[in-house]
């Protein structure tokens, strides 16, 4: 299909659609300009870069997105983009274009907008947890055109470098259902995490483990699961995307408010508490970002980049901090903490984080609290991994 425009939408309830504006391209430039009716009631899609006023938007492509970073938290990437590139290769023969990639995401990316005309071509229903496992693996195998049909609708629109699926999960019999708004009695919306051959067989347990540990600390976390299937064991966990009834929340990562090139680190935390308080002017917030980075910094996940913390809008405009999530044991950009802690990304450690919390008015009890329960996540690593029958990761030492 050739696109020269796409009209943007909120879909915050089935059947309910609400004009935004009208997206299109002009050579690398992507441009933008909101509705008339939109204009009238407006509602803070993207407050910070995108303000709702009058006339047309130029987003010229210097900030290291494709987009504006509220269209580009919709999009998929690294292995949700693959799906999308290699399906539409073997359509059409070329890579698609911007606009043909959100009419390939339409309504069923993460958050509550949508793209119109969408391009349904090739979306079919969805298969086992196992099949797709395993189609997963084909697919990093370059086997990808008898796995095409499986993956397309349940992972090409799902984002990051890990395989993911969207699914119905029904967390008392384990049966997935296809992700559609109208779920079957005791369904919700979940995703599920594969693990690539690179990642090995533990990375979805190990996941589990931390995100364990993370609401044992107090943590805002989803619920989450370790499914275990005949083709091993992945992590899953409920989508914060999504509501009761089919309704859908609108998501908005750090990142993308920034117009932030979440790939190169350099960024500072206290980039992320200031963008928190700005925008939210919540104290309970600026207390879970800090346990968060204590979790981060003291259990070694240094893929802490921007696009890992993200806010919920609802219907009336009110913006909220989503639950943590891609939590586990990793290594950031040369072995680097992505945020650095009071100019500290080698090696930050419990000094670090104090002075991170002056930066950032967090009072000295609350972030020895904080540092403290992160500390005992630490300690109880061991005894998780053992419990889950994972090998506990080694950390480097300080």
């Amino acid at each position: 299909m050739s696109l020269d425009r796409l009209h943007v939408s909120f879909a915050f309830a089935p059947h309910s659609i609400r004009p935004v504006g009208i997206l299109s391209q002009s050579g690398r430039d992507s441009l933008f300009q909101f509705d008339e009716s939109f204009l009238a009631a407006p509602l803070p899609l993207s407050p910070i870069r995108l303000p709702v006023r009058p006339g047309v938007f130029a987003y010229d492509r210097k900030g290291g997105m494709e987009t504006f970073g509220v269209f580009e938290d919709a999009l998929p990437d690294g292995w949700g983009r693959r799906i999308v590139d290699a399906r539409f290769r073997k359509l059409h023969g070329r890579l698609p274009t911007l606009l043909e990639r959100f009419a390939a995401l339409g309504g069923d990316g993460m958050g509550a907008l949508a793209f119109e005309p969408a391009d349904s071509e090739g979306k079919v229903e969805e298969a086992p947890l196992d099949v797709l496992a395993r189609n997963a693996w084909d697919f990093d195998d370059d086997r990808i055109e008898e796995v095409l049909p499986a993956l397309g609708r349940a992972a090409g629109s799902s984002g990051g470098a890990r395989p993911k699926a969207y699914v119905g999960f029904n967390p008392e019999t384990g049966e997935v259902c296809p992700p559609d708004s109208a779920l079957p009695g005791g369904f919700e919306p979940w995703i599920v995490k594969f693990n690539t051959r690179t990642d090995g067989k533990d990375a979805g347990a190990l996941e589990h483990v931390y995100a364990e540990l993370a609401a044992e600390a107090g943590a805002s976390m989803t619920a989450h699961r370790l499914v275990e299937t005949k083709a091993g064991r992945f992590f899953a966990t409920r989508r914060f995307d999504r509501a009761p009834g089919g309704r859908r929340i609108h998501m908005h990562s750090a990142a993308g408010l920034l117009h932030a090139d979440f790939r190169t680190p350099g960024d500072e935390y206290e980039v992320l508490f200031r963008l928190s308080a700005a925008l939210l002017r919540d104290a309970a917030a600026q207390r879970e970002l800090f346990l968060r980075a204590c979790l981060n910094v003291l259990l070694h996940n240094r893929d802490d980049h921007l696009k890992n913390t993200s806010f919920l809008m609802d219907e009336t405009g009110s913006w909220s901090l989503a639950p943590f999530y891609d939590f586990t044991f990793a290594n950031g950009p040369g072995g680097w903490q992505t945020l650095s802690v009071a100019g500290e990304g080698e090696n930050p450690g419990v000094e670090d984080l104090m002075r991170l919390a002056a930066q950032v008015d967090i009072p000295p009890a609350i972030a020895r609290d904080a540092i403290e329960r992160a500390q005992a996540a630490k300690a109880r690593l061991p005894v998780l991994c053992r419990e889950y029958h994972v090998k506990a990761p080694r950390f480097p030492r300080p």
